[in-house]
């Protein structure tokens, strides 16, 4: 805030100067405003590329062409895996693209096209595999990517929280994207969403992915929230 300050009344100084014809003043006064500029990008650079993002995103938010009978198909899914993801212990990192695009994170993993099951997504998690390391992407009704990773979380975090879930929090403080968790060690179930994690009771899990997701029209009132 400092800095914005100074470059203001640099930059008044600046128009006092050349409106008054000072010129090695004036020539020192853009010297500075050039440095300043520059401090400026480099000091926030994650807030400037946020928000250049946010500015260039596309509503890819789970889509509400699909029929109300496939996204209950869909999230059935959904809350079948989950569920039994952790009565297993299975770690699990699976990642819900809405409308920021996720395509830098989707080319970091492994990508492919698949239907939303439940077995397809026990086999990504399932140790043996090569895609179990990282997190999976769902774009709109699709699984496009695996073995993705993304930049952990520069804040502090609770000591039983690993790798999965510094890297779903960090995720999710430079997207609108909505994460799921389900740690290996408890079986916990977390939703992590604008930077904040919240431990879900698995019979609110169907609830949860709903209201998250906002598949539903509110006047068809299929589930409650």
């Amino acid at each position: 805030m400092q800095l914005f300050k100074g470059l203001i009344v640099i930059a008044l100084v600046k128009m006092m100067t050349s409106f008054f014809g000072f010129t090695t003043l004036d020539g020192i006064v853009n010297t500075v405003l050039t440095w300043g500029v520059l401090a400026i990008i480099i000091i926030f650079q994650p807030e400037i590329r946020t928000l250049l993002e946010k500015m260039g995103q596309t509503n890819n938010e789970f889509t509400n062409s699909l029929s109300t009978d496939d996204r209950e198909k869909i999230i059935n899914e959904l809350v079948n895996c989950i569920t039994y993801l952790s009565k297993t212990h299975t770690g699990a990192l699976i990642t819900f693209e809405r409308r920021q695009s996720l395509q830098d994170f989707i080319n970091t993993g492994i990508k492919y096209d698949s239907e939303i099951k439940n077995e397809v997504l026990q086999t990504i998690f399932y140790e043996g595999t090569p895609l179990h390391d990282g997190a999976t992407i769902i774009k709109n009704d699709r699984i496009v990517a695996s073995a993705c990773f993304y930049p952990p979380t520069n804040k502090d975090v609770p000591a039983q929280y690993g790798a999965r879930h510094r890297a779903a929090i960090g995720i999710s403080e430079i997207t609108d994207s909505l994460t799921i968790i389900v740690s290996e060690e408890t079986g916990n179930i977390s939703f992590v969403a604008h930077g904040d994690l919240r431990l879900i009771n698995p019979r609110e899990v169907r609830a949860q992915l709903v209201a998250e997701l906002n598949w539903y029209h509110e006047d068809e009132g299929d589930f409650d929230e």
